[in-house]
C-alpha cells in the first residue's frame, strides 16, 4: 500500500511538472511567434513602428555567404529600405517555423520584383535567437546563386591555363 501511494505521488508530481513545462513553453513560443510576425512585417512593409520592443539594441544579422555581422537596428533599417527600393514587391512568406526555449528556426520564401519588372523567388532558412524576450540576432542562409540566375547573371568559370 505504501509503495502504491509513493508511485501515485510520484506520478502526480511528474504530470504536474510536465504540464507546467508545456504551458510555459507554449506561452514562450506564442510570445516569440508574435515577435517573429512583427519582424517579418518590418521586412515586408519597411515600416518600423515598435522596433525597439522587437529587436535588442545590439541586434545582429548574418547572411550567406560569409556571415559577416551587420550590427545595430539602424543598419537593419537601412538594409531593408535599400532592398525595398530595389525590389518594391519584396515579400517574405514563412513556410515553416520551429521554436525552442530561446530560438526559432524558419524556412521561408522571398518573392520580389525589381523596378524593371524582373521577378525572383528564392527559398532560404533562418535561425533567430532571443534574449530577454527580444530578437538578438538572425542567421540567414539562402541561395544567392539562384537569385542571381533569375536576374540573368551568368557565372563564368576561370580559364584554365594549360602548359
Amino acid at each position: 500500500m505504501k509503495n502504491q501511494f509513493k508511485l501515485f505521488a510520484i506520478t502526480c508530481l511528474l504530470v504536474s511538472i510536465i504540464t507546467s513545462c508545456s504551458i510555459e513553453k507554449k506561452a514562450t513560443s506564442t510570445e516569440f511567434e508574435r515577435k517573429i510576425d512583427k519582424y517579418v512585417e518590418f521586412w515586408n512593409t519597411g515600416q518600423f513602428d515598435g522596433i525597439q520592443n522587437i529587436l535588442c539594441e545590439d541586434f545582429e544579422i548574418r547572411a550567406t555567404p560569409l556571415f559577416e555581422p551587420e550590427k545595430g537596428i539602424d543598419s537593419f533599417k537601412e538594409s531593408i529600405l535599400n532592398i525595398r527600393e530595389t525590389y518594391p514587391g519584396f515579400r517574405i512568406t514563412v513556410n515553416e517555423i520551429i521554436f525552442s526555449s530561446n530560438a526559432a528556426a524558419a524556412r521561408w520564401t522571398i518573392q520580389a520584383s525589381k523596378t524593371t519588372g524582373e521577378k525572383i523567388s528564392v527559398q532560404g532558412m533562418s535561425m533567430v535567437h532571443f534574449v530577454d524576450g527580444r530578437i538578438k540576432d538572425e542567421w540567414i542562409s539562402n541561395n544567392d546563386l539562384s537569385w542571381l540566375q533569375q536576374l540573368d547573371y551568368v557565372i563564368v568559370p576561370p580559364s584554365i591555363d594549360k602548359e
